[in-house]
């Protein structure tokens, strides 16, 4: 058993250093957040920071990955980008129509809206349309009727987001001007959990401290063919134990 213990350890060394990345260009404070998270949850991660942009990379071990993404996307990372007013009117710009106007502030509305949601515990994801019903023959939003909101959320199941429902629709419904309580739509879904946290490979605290000990130290390790030809031995063995 130690000897099967010890090819599993040397598998392990081999396998330390293969990394693959998971998500770039994320600004550092989204960044940490993803890591401590990763780190709750016992899935360790590298962070590399371009000095140029500021941007972080985050890289991970190949058969982590898998569960690190589905993790992640059940709690809402990577956040979703949303524009903001100098994007929408950019100085030098050429004045447009009044109903391109309305447009784009309606969107930036949505934008908002969106963005709001999204920082409420528990929410992945959040979308808004908000839509106004023109008056026949006439081009001024300002003539609009019968406004309108649609509110999607996608919530973690952890999350008790329905006993919250009233309160989002005030949220909207003060948001925008002239809406209708009754003309709010809400849809809420519960995500589905598809991340399966990782099994302790062994009861043995010398096993679990030694793996620790190599990620955490990232320790170089030459490794010859013998010792490729271990590892393969060491699967072998580990697939004929599971199956015997």
């Amino acid at each position: 058993m130690k000897k099967l213990r010890w090819l599993v350890l040397v598998l392990a060394l081999f396998l330390a250093g293969c990394k693959v990345e998971l998500y770039q260009n994320l600004p550092q404070s989204e960044a940490n957040q993803m890591v401590a998270l990763l780190m709750l949850n016992h899935i360790d991660v590298n962070s590399d920071i371009d000095a140029k942009t500021g941007k972080v990379t985050l890289k991970i071990e190949k058969d982590k990955f898998i569960n690190a993404v589905e993790l992640l996307r059940q709690n809402g990372y990577p956040k979703a980008n949303y524009v903001d007013i100098e994007q929408l009117f950019p100085s030098g710009q050429l004045v447009s129509s009044p109903a391109q106007e309305e447009a784009k502030m309606s969107y930036l509305k949505e934008q908002q809206l969106e963005r709001t949601l999204s920082n409420m515990d528990g929410v992945i994801s959040a979308r808004v349309s908000i839509a106004e019903n023109v008056k026949s023959g006439s081009t001024n939003y300002s003539n609009a009727t019968d406004k309108s909101a649609a509110i999607y959320i996608k919530y973690s199941p952890e999350a008790n987001l329905s006993s919250s429902e009233t309160q989002i629709r005030n949220l909207i419904k003060n948001a925008v001007p002239d809406l209708q309580y009754e003309n709010i739509s809400l849809f809420l879904q519960p995500a589905d959990f598809r991340y399966q946290p990782s099994m302790q490979k062994s009861d043995d605290p010398g096993w679990v401290d030694a793996h620790h000990w190599i990620v955490a130290n990232k320790t170089p390790v030459t490794i010859g063919l013998g010792s490729v030809f271990i590892a393969g031995v060491a699967c072998l063995a580990i697939r004929r134990k599971r199956e015997s």
